[in-house]
């Protein structure tokens, strides 16, 4: 009778073990998730937009601070969040920064 109590009580705690370990790992894994780091929100106006059923939104953007813009970015216009999804490089309107890009609204 005290063999199979100290089995059961041995398999108690290698159960209790095992719980508090996945319960670790577990937790730990939460906490360490990277958090994705917010976009910047660029300073600009959108000159002209366009929302094609099979493309999606493209629009002629006029950007109020130098460089380029980068996929990712964020414009607020009108009460409108905008993420940039794609930027053409090689556009005829690259001029007083002045760029194509597709849009996804937020």
């Amino acid at each position: 009778m005290t063999n199979n109590l100290n089995l059961y009580t041995v398999f108690t705690y290698l159960l209790y073990a095992l719980a508090a370990v996945t319960l670790l790992v577990v937790s730990f894994r939460l906490l360490n998730k990277k958090k994705p780091v917010p976009a910047a929100l660029r300073s600009a106006a959108i000159i002209k937009i366009n929302s094609y059923k099979s493309f999606g939104i493209m629009a002629t953007i006029r950007f109020n601070d130098a460089g380029a813009p980068n996929v990712g970015d964020q414009i607020k216009q009108e009460g409108d969040t905008y993420r940039i999804k794609g930027v053409i490089v090689e556009s005829p309107l690259q001029h007083d920064q002045v760029w194509e890009c597709k849009l996804e609204k937020m």
